[in-house]
């Protein structure tokens, strides 16, 4: 898709969830949710990995980049909030360290670039990260104990599954990348892209309180932790290791990406600060994809 296409189907879909979210409508967030987690995303995982090109990318590299992209932006968000309460660190570590990986970025690099191979690889070490240490934090920080099942869960997370699968089915299967069967499932993978968007829409949090981004001050530290910090350790680790360009593009958009939305689940579930965690959605995703259509304007992504 165009540029041009792409600036006004992004803001679309998102509105349109917005719409829906506050509509008397019998699809939920949490339905919606549901399908993307369990069946769209899982199957867009198998498709797109079952038919990239691996060949220019050097999948350790880029798992190893992903887990010190991860790593510095913890470090950096528990030393801008380790004067806090155990509740308020917490809150900034799990915000300021576990980002949207599928909602936002698959649609922005999909449309851009018209595949998601380098962000497929960069995104699961962020997932099963974010399913494991993540909830193991913020069980610890909100609760003074360890979640014992996260483990388990973590495992048998449906984008990993789908994931490895695809990865594991290339030898197996060769020549069904070339049937109408695949090509009819990647296409129903690829909805995934724009239901997400619809998602997104729908479970940001808008208010007047929403906009006061810096009136809160464990949301102004998660905002500048994303926003400002993240986009600094992503391109310094561009220029220490010069990944390819595809490699290099993804870790720029997922460094611009907002809290996960699903860290309101993490953080409702384990008596964190739950205002603050709604205030760090709605702004920070708007600045987010306009930063990212600013960059792509100029050519720098």
């Amino acid at each position: 898709m165009s540029d041009l296409t792409n600036i006004l189907l992004i803001p679309s879909l998102m509105l349109l969830g917005i719409l829906l979210g506050r509509a008397r409508v019998g699809l939920k967030a949490k339905h919606l949710e549901f399908l993307l987690i369990n069946i769209m995303a899982p199957i867009l995982m198998f498709a797109e990995i079952f038919k990239a090109d691996l060949t220019g990318l050097a999948l350790g590299n880029i798992v190893l980049l992903s887990l010190l992209y991860v790593g510095l932006c913890f470090g950096l968000s528990y030393l801008s909030s380790r004067k806090l309460g155990s509740k308020e660190l917490g809150t900034v570590v799990i915000n300021s360290t576990f980002f949207n990986n599928i909602f936002l970025p698959f649609p922005l690099i999909y449309s851009f670039y018209g595949d998601l191979s380098a962000a497929l690889v960069f995104s699961l070490p962020t997932m099963i990260l974010h399913n494991t240490v993540g909830v193991f934090l913020a069980s610890y920080w909100g609760q003074g104990r360890f979640e014992k099942k996260v483990l388990i869960r973590a495992i048998t997370y449906p984008p990993l599954l789908g994931f490895l699968l695809g990865f594991l089915a290339r030898p197996l299967i060769p020549g069904f990348a070339a049937t109408t069967a695949f090509a009819w499932l990647h296409q129903f993978g690829l909805l995934t892209v724009y239901l997400s968007l619809i998602f997104v829409g729908m479970v940001i949090p808008l208010s007047k309180e929403s906009l006061l981004v810096f009136g809160n001050r464990i949301t102004g530290i998660i905002t500048v932790n994303r926003l400002l910090l993240s986009p600094l350790v992503a391109a310094l680790l561009t220029l220490i290791f010069s990944p390819s360009e595809a490699v290099r593009n993804s870790l720029l958009i997922m460094s611009l990406m907002p809290p996960a939305v699903t860290n309101l689940l993490i953080i409702s579930r384990f008596d964190l600060d739950v205002k603050s965690t709604s205030q760090s959605l709605f702004v920070p995703t708007l600045i987010s994809v306009g930063a990212i259509f600013a960059l792509r304007g100029l050519a720098v992504i």
